[in-house]
């Protein structure tokens, strides 16, 4: 998760992710080509406000733009329906399944639009202190998911080294499944003693229930009004297109 300037970063993350995910609910309760095609319109408004350049967006929809694409060509293909429109080996394309294959592909990547909305706009810490004071989500546990999201970047950073030492000394492997152990192995190891050692970190500074926090974040009237905003918008959407 990361942070930039742009207005959604300041929404209340709490605020924000309800918002998304009820935008989400409505993606599939819906049917209708139509509801879900104006949902991934709002959902690219979305990711359009998210701070980010065109340049730096467009290369991180990429992966997602080649998933829809598989996506719509398996249900496509190799889906079910009486109205044959063409047929080669395998496989076959019927107006039924041509019709279901659009709709899970667009609001897949509906789905993956809001998410990046939400992660591009969403600063760990934040997030979590938000998960704390409105969620009422239990401390132990807060601190832990944040725990585990800052583990995400020094993972990378310790795959990497372990490839590269691996490159370094020309170890290869024969098998793919041999270079999963070779790299989990030692990761798995590292592992275990950074997690022992946040422990005793935590009971070094008497960690526990009770505490005081530096910043608590609240609920202002600007994330109220995201959250009416972006509620009746969807909600009209879905009742009228």
């Amino acid at each position: 998760m990361q942070e930039n300037h742009s207005w959604l970063a300041q929404i209340n993350p709490s605020v924000k992710l309800a918002t998304l995910v009820y935008v989400m609910l409505l993606l599939i309760s819906t049917s209708r080509l139509e509801v879900t095609f104006a949902l991934l319109i709002l959902s690219a408004v979305g990711v359009c406000c998210s701070g980010w350049q065109l340049s730096t967006l467009l290369i991180r929809l990429v992966p997602y733009g080649v998933l829809f694409l598989l996506t719509f060509w398996m249900m496509a293909a190799f889906g079910k329906g009486e109205t044959e429109l063409w047929a080669f080996g395998w496989f076959r394309i019927t107006e039924e399944s041509l019709a279901h294959a659009w709709l899970v592909a667009t609001r897949m990547l509906a789905f993956v639009l809001l998410s990046v909305t939400f992660v591009a706009t969403t600063d760990a810490t934040r997030f979590v202190m938000s998960l704390i004071h409105q969620c009422r989500l239990p401390v132990r546990l807060s601190y832990g998911f944040l725990a585990g999201l800052r583990f995400i970047p020094i993972f990378r950073q310790s795959i990497r080294t372990i490839r590269q030492a691996r490159r370094v000394r020309q170890q290869r492997s024969l098998w793919p499944w041999q270079t999963f152990f070779d790299i989990s192995l030692p990761l798995f190891t590292t592992s275990i003693l950074r997690s022992e050692q946040i422990a005793i970190a935590m009971e070094a500074r008497q960690f526990r229930v009770n505490r005081t926090y530096y910043v608590e974040p609240v609920v202002t009237r600007g994330d109220l009004a995201f959250l009416l905003m972006t509620v009746t918008l969807a909600t009209s959407l879905r009742l009228v297109v």
